[in-house]
């Protein structure tokens, strides 16, 4: 089972666009226990408090992609652990964010605007809990 109380999205920006914002609100709303927390930056303390508790799992459009079978796999097999996510501003993340991290996750090989990255992310997370309970939701 993955439980979403172990997974934190730290994500740069607030969401401006409604349309972008009701969709995460909409996924919020079946994974409410899920943690997204909002900063204007990232500093190297915020990787550094992260670090020592948590899977560090940084967005960057070089990084490894995965189906989405294989992420709810990926999910599943960290389930003990706390996962944390993060997704950097329109100028991504910083190599030594991207460096230390134990995965560097690619959503696409094609380029998304970073809070679309954030819904898209969202749905994904929703996407792998559904396959892990054999839910309707996924269908292959």
């Amino acid at each position: 089972m993955i439980q979403t109380n172990r997974l934190t999205i730290n994500a740069i920006g607030k969401i401006k666009k409604p349309w972008i914002k009701e969709g995460i609100d909409q996924y919020r709303k079946r994974m409410p226990d899920l943690i997204i927390r909002e900063f204007k930056h990232f500093k190297i303390n915020h990787f550094k408090e992260t670090r020592d508790k948590n899977i560090i799992i940084s967005l960057g459009e070089e990084g490894k992609s995965f189906s989405s079978k294989e992420f709810s796999s990926l999910l599943l097999n960290f389930n003990n652990q706390k996962i944390t996510f993060f997704i950097g501003d329109s100028d991504g993340l910083s190599s030594q964010f991207k460096y230390n991290s134990d995965l560097l996750l690619s959503l696409s090989p094609l380029t998304f605007p970073h809070e679309l990255a954030r819904l898209v992310l969202i749905e994904q997370i929703y996407r792998a809990v559904s396959i892990a309970k054999n839910s309707p939701y996924h269908r292959s």
